[in-house]
């Protein structure tokens, strides 16, 4: 039941944050929960009791999120947009690839939201508490104890999805987009631009571009690099584009998006966490790829995964995102970007002109077999690469 107060003082789990990771794990409990009353199964363990706090009271379309469908979640209704075509360009040359399997597609957040809200509604032992926030968090081997503006609370297990801050060194992926409006055709509705790298560039700079349809997009301009800019530039950057691309003068602003993602070299392991009753999840924690900033997917098999391991009575147990492979290679390839930026755009066209589509789609959702990692590693500067591959086995 979705309330706005905290009742409840004694639970199994507390998520801390209502964002796209806590909601997603909120929601994968209680459908845990009804697939086992639907089977009548006797031997599981009862409902967790479950309780959300999220800071904010109302929920509104605040983000875009994007990724390559695999898999079905239980926020599908949410997907606004899909596209079997992407171009990546760099230096004058541009690759268009494409998926008839696996389409690149958009869920408005807003109607994530509201699915969530939706199922939790509906659920007996999972309640989202709006407009409350954690004050203070301790643990203890008999459980974790939160003092909140709700009131004091005390649980079997925190899951921590809050933001936390960024270390200074932490290559950012940090970004500004626009939704606009124009009044004429100039985009084309099949086709994202998922990397379109800004020529001589101080850092890792490109833009990408969701053509909503002929008229309407998000246009964002990005870059990689361990200093964020202040707002007139990215708005002169998003100008500049946007009239050098599409030979735009005029459009109307629908909606403004902007972020920073951290992609640090050693992402948050957690099998080696603070606390065995304190897990972290989110975009802080494991569950973001730090290479490319991808975390909705990886939210939803994560959250799938805990509220298995939570039914099957594995209380302490933290369901990781990515295997140990996939974070050795992030950290290797982020390691390459910190290295030689300049680098950057050639290695990522020339990852998207020789691995075949679906290959690249399973390497960059942390879905990839062996023989992937292979057929990425082909097509990397293989000397630069075993460089920076030694360099971080020693530690430098």
């Amino acid at each position: 039941m979705t309330q706005t107060t905290a009742g409840q003082t004694d639970l199994d789990v507390v998520i801390l944050g209502g964002g796209m990771a806590g909601l997603s794990l909120a929601c994968a409990i209680a459908q845990d929960e009804c697939s086992h009353q639907d089977l009548k199964e006797t031997s599981r363990r009862s409902p967790q009791r479950t309780l959300v706090i999220e800071p904010r009271s109302v929920y509104r379309q605040d983000k875009t999120w994007c990724y390559w469908q695999q898999d079905p979640t239980p926020f599908d209704e949410a997907i606004t947009h899909r596209w079997q075509r992407w171009t990546v360009s760099h230096g004058g040359q541009t690759q268009l690839c494409s998926s008839a399997q696996t389409p690149y597609v958009r869920v408005d957040s807003g109607q994530f939201y509201r699915i969530a809200q939706q199922i939790l509604s509906a659920s007996r032992s999972v309640t989202l508490s709006l407009g409350e926030q954690a004050e203070s968090l301790e643990a203890d081997s008999r459980g974790v104890f939160v003092n909140s503006t709700a009131g004091d609370l005390r649980a079997g297990l925190a899951i921590d999805t809050r933001p936390t801050p960024i270390p200074e060194g932490v290559l950012l992926q940090h970004f500004m987009g626009w939704e606009i409006q124009t009044d004429h055709d100039v985009f084309d509705p099949t086709t994202v631009t998922l990397m379109d790298f800004a020529p001589a560039s101080k850092d890792i700079h490109f833009y990408y571009v969701l053509p909503f349809d002929r008229r309407r997009a998000l246009v964002e301009t990005t870059h990689f690099s361990m200093t964020r800019l202040d707002e007139e530039t990215y708005t002169r950057e998003l100008k500049n584009y946007l009239k050098a691309r599409y030979g735009l003068d005029h459009w109307r602003i629908s909606r403004t998006e902007q972020g920073v993602i951290p992609m640090p070299r050693q992402a948050p392991n957690l099998k080696r966490r603070a606390h065995q009753r304190i897990i972290p999840m989110g975009l802080h924690a494991d569950t973001t790829k730090p290479s490319t900033g991808y975390c909705y997917p990886h939210a939803q098999d994560q959250a799938r995964r805990q509220a298995q391991a939570l039914s099957s009575g594995a209380s302490g147990a933290a369901a990781s995102a990515r295997s140990d492979l996939g974070r050795w290679f992030d950290a290797v390839f982020i390691g390459f970007l910190e290295q030689y930026p300049e680098q950057a755009g050639a290695t990522f066209l020339r990852l998207f002109q020789q691995v075949p589509s679906d290959v690249l789609i399973r390497f960059l959702t942390d879905k990839a077999r062996f023989g992937d990692y292979l057929r990425v590693m082909l097509a990397l500067p293989k000397i630069t690469f075993i460089k920076q591959a030694l360099r971080h086995v020693s530690g430098a």
